[in-house]
């Protein structure tokens, strides 16, 4: 009975955690042409705090809507995103940390400064299969 239980939990357990679904990223209000798209993606509230991103990739502005499809293991994220208007590679921003550029976090609305992990939090799963994430500049 013990292997039984054993070989149940050697099998099963790992397909659970190992469960992927496809996520269309939407990234709206992106000024065209107007500087890459970097996108960070975060796990869990520690890497988020120490910014230790769990994916990263960059995206070109062709269009004033990106769109991207993820394969990303079920759980919660966190999107950052900002575009890159003068080509530097970072997000710039002024002397008391207000961006100059656009930028978004999944659950922003633009109105106040972004937040915590689990303001931002999103969960992946096989019901949810759209991220919207809307850039703004302040």
């Amino acid at each position: 009975m013990r292997t039984i239980v054993f070989y149940f939990l050697v099998l099963i357990l790992p397909i659970n955690s190992l469960a992927e679904t496809t996520v269309k990223l939407k990234i709206e209000n992106v000024e065209k042409n107007g500087g890459k798209v970097y996108v960070s993606i975060f796990n869990s509230e520690p890497t988020y705090k120490s910014r230790e991103v769990y994916l990263s990739f960059i995206l070109n502005s062709d269009k004033e809507i990106v769109i991207k499809e993820l394969n990303l293991p079920n759980g919660q994220y966190v999107f950052s995103i900002y575009q890159d208007s003068n080509g530097n590679g970072k997000l710039d921003t002024n002397l008391i940390g207000i961006p100059k550029e656009k930028f978004g976090f999944t659950n922003y609305d633009g109105k106040s400064a972004p937040g915590s992990y689990n303001r931002h939090k999103v969960v992946i799963n096989e019901k949810v299969n759209e991220i919207v994430v809307r850039l703004y500049k302040i």
